[in-house]
């Protein structure tokens, strides 16, 4: 549709430009054809375009200036007589009017943006070409030396003790640094920063407006090696606040809380929520905590609103925080589907929560989830059938670290502290298989900022168990689990009564919220595992009690590892504005299983497995590696214990199509390896002087339909390097096609970025 609106509008226009009206129409004032800027070398042209309005574009268009003039009073007469205009309007932006008034506003503009960059002498001159009514204009830019921060600064400060604060924060936090080039931008920054810091050691009151920061040009009159002057306080065109250089600390808090329907709380918990701001009585006053505070208090989804106000009358600061009660109960359901090879899949899911069930600031949290979602036959996967899937889980949240009081002083300052405890049931029922697993869990989460996310579980324990009906497919399935057996596959450890117990530590930054919007910022995670510690104290690494509980015949495995991995994102924006985007990824892992009794194996479920539309997209899901193992069947994973992997995409936009289609060019590499202990096949074990020689490379082109709510992905991948091949044969690029062979194009569709 836009494209037939294109051209139908270039008809129109090459039609304009024949008719008689058009032919005899001329520009009523003189216009902007085309403004360049020439002599610049520090800062580009495309820096003062996206900054300074007038010089944004060039003016030079597919069209004549004369056709845009012409269109764009046509359009104005349109508007005077309320007359709808066309749906193609192409012609919303005419050219500038020129004017000496539109001349000197852009020079200034210019000279402005040079002078608050550190070019505080540069010089700009206009050079105006007329040519009938089109103007061309060039702006002559004569940079000069730039200039730079010394650090050699001065400082003038009324208080003595509040000049300790502002000396310290100039020597340890000052955004300013040596040598960097002057930018008054920064200045203004920097006061900011300034009062914030002060805001956090007592000073109440004090503000950006206290503080004067002034070019001395005393010790270098060129201006070409910048020293500062602070002087606080300097109040320009502000009311002076008297009080900005005086300490305060915190007196007792007051708390108003009001039920849902705003009536006074009955049992308002004074207590409990007073163990949640982080300063107490006697502290000095700090914004940064106080904020910390009243997340703490929103944190505990307890409340609608959380509000505060300082009454500073008195001597102290005493804060009033007013709260408003969510509802003790909320339930809510949801009913939803897929479709896979034509047969529906519906499930139900259904969440209960229950506020302030044993303590004032708790929430018990119940949800169940029952679907029945198609899948494809273990065997034979061209069969498909409805499976029943079934989840319970409920946990009981308390807003605190129930830690020892000495451990959690270690941790300093933090907030949004949760101790979780649960219980959890999955029920899976499948032609070849009944599968169960009852999973007990305990942990704590804390955030150190607003980037920085702990978990810290001390229990997770999990009791898997699979029934085998009396069929012929599940017979079936029993002996493709024996024939993987054979083949090296650990696949039926997963089938097998297992008993999996942890404790685990997990590290987020995350500077950004995952969302489809293209944007710069990073995520790095790193995650410690100890599978099965406490066994360690038993001679025979075995719970008699867990054998007892399954009493189902067979030998319980109990598992006893370490488990090490890592994950580094990075996100940067490119070119002009701002549109494209390069996505880096590398992603990393260990783990090591020490308990003999089951043969140094891994649970299933603790391997790692790379592959598919969110990790090397030319292999399918979880099939690549490990090593060079040449597997005989795509059907079957591959699970390993050592993990590498990487990516690097570049995202761009293309167009709008009822949302915005987005490109994307990619490149995957990566494997993983198994351990040489407890393993016999040297092709998947990992060696450090060749692994290199193992890794696996995949290229590809993606398209991304991005509706704002959510984003289709689709990307088209081939294999470059595959390392299953021999050593003179890896590199299979010329042999990618659409119609299957050594190397077939894999296409992989799903939701959201694949990083």
């Amino acid at each position: 549709m836009k494209n037939q609106s294109i051209i139908g509008f270039i008809v129109v226009c090459f039609g304009l430009i024949s008719c008689g009206k058009y032919q005899s129409f001329e520009i009523p004032s003189p216009v902007i054809n085309q403004v360049n800027m020439v002599g610049n070398r520090l800062i580009s042209k495309s820096e003062l375009r996206s900054n300074i309005i007038g010089v944004k574009n060039s003016y030079r268009r597919l069209l004549p200036a004369k056709l845009y003039t012409y269109l764009g009073i046509k359009r104005k007469r349109k508007d005077s007589l309320q007359i709808k205009p066309s749906f193609v309007q192409f012609f919303k932006s005419p050219n500038p009017v020129y004017t000496l008034a539109w001349l000197t506003s852009n020079q200034t503009q210019i000279q402005r943006y040079y002078r608050e960059n550190g070019f505080l002498k540069a010089q700009i001159n206009a050079k105006v070409d007329t040519s009938g009514q089109l103007v061309n204009v060039t702006f002559e830019i004569n940079e000069g030396r730039p200039s730079y921060f010394t650090r050699e600064d001065s400082i003038s400060v009324d208080n003595p003790i509040l000049a300790e604060h502002v000396n310290s924060y100039i020597k340890e936090n000052s955004l300013i640094r040596p040598l960097g080039r002057l930018q008054l931008s920064l200045i203004k920054k920097e006061k900011e920063q300034l009062s914030h810091h002060l805001r956090n050691e007592g000073y109440y009151y004090f503000s950006p407006d206290a503080v004067g920061i002034r070019l001395n040009d005393v010790k270098d009159s060129t201006l070409q090696r910048i020293s500062l002057y602070f002087k606080i306080p300097e109040f320009k065109n502000h009311v002076t606040i008297a009080n900005y250089d005086r300490l305060y600390r915190i007196g007792l808090p007051e708390f108003v809380i009001s039920d849902p329907f705003g009536n006074p709380a009955i049992r308002p918990p004074l207590k409990a929520l007073s163990k949640l701001i982080n300063l107490k009585e006697d502290d000095l006053y700090s914004v940064d905590l106080f904020n910390q505070s009243l997340k703490n208090i929103y944190l505990t989804d307890q409340f609608k609103t959380v509000s505060i106000r300082f009454d500073t009358t008195r001597t102290r600061l005493f804060p009033r925080i007013e709260l408003f009660q969510n509802e003790k109960y909320n339930f809510s359901s949801e009913l939803g589907g897929s479709i896979f090879r034509g047969i529906p899949g519906p499930f139900l899911t259904n969440s209960f929560k229950v506020r302030r069930l044993f303590s004032s600031l708790d929430y018990f949290d119940f949800s169940t989830r029952i679907g029945y979602e198609a899948q494809s036959g273990f065997i034979n996967t061209t069969d498909t059938r409805n499976n029943l899937e079934l989840n319970v889980s409920a946990s009981i949240n308390f807003p605190t670290l129930y830690l020892p009081k000495p451990l959690v002083g270690k941790f300093g300052s933090y907030y949004g502290a949760k101790t979780s405890i649960g219980v959890g049931f999955d029920f899976i029922n499948r032609p070849e298989y009944q599968r169960t697993n009852l999973n007990l869990f305990q942990r704590y989460t804390w955030q150190k900022s607003e980037y920085s996310f702990f978990t810290f579980s001390l229990v997770n324990l999990n009791l898997l168990n699979t029934i085998y009906p009396e069929t012929a497919t599940s017979e079936s399935f029993k002996a493709y689990l024996e024939d993987l057996k054979d083949k090296g596959n650990n696949l039926y450890r997963s089938f097998n009564p297992s008993f999996v117990s942890s404790i685990s530590f997990q590290y987020v930054y995350r500077d950004l919220l995952p969302s489809n919007e293209l944007k710069n910022g990073k995520i790095f995670q790193i995650g410690l595992e100890s599978g099965g510690s406490t066994l360690n104290l038993i001679p025979s690494h075995k719970f008699s009690f867990v054998t007892d509980v399954l009493n189902s015949g067979q030998d319980i495995q109990f598992y006893r590892f370490l488990r090490f991995n890592f994950d580094y994102r990075k996100y940067k924006m490119l070119g002009r504005n701002q549109k494209s985007q390069v996505a880096f990824k590398l992603v990393g892992g260990v783990a090591y299983a020490y308990g003999d009794e089951n043969d140094y194996q891994l649970p299933y479920e603790k391997n790692f497995f790379i592959g598919g539309p969110s990790s090397v997209r030319a292999w399918k899901p979880r099939r690549l590696g490990p090593g060079s193992y040449v597997s005989s069947s795509n059907l079957v994973e591959q699970p390993g214990s050592i993990l590498l992997e990487s990516s690097l995409e570049y995202r761009f936009k293309l167009f709008p199509l009822f949302g915005q289609m987005n490109g994307a060019f990619f490149v995957d590499a990566g494997n993983v390896w198994n351990m040489t202990q407890g393993n016999t096949d040297p092709t998947t074990q990992f060696h450090l002087r060749d692994f290199y020689n193992q890794i696996a490379v995949g290229t590809g082109l993606g398209l991304r339909w991005d509706f704002d709510f959510f984003l289709l992905r689709l990307d088209l991948a081939t294999k470059v390097i595959n390392p299953a091949n021999p050593v003179n044969q890896k590199w299979v690029l010329p042999q990618t096609s659409f119609e299957g062979g050594q190397n077939p194009i894999e296409f992989n569709i799903g939701i959201g970025y694949p990083f």
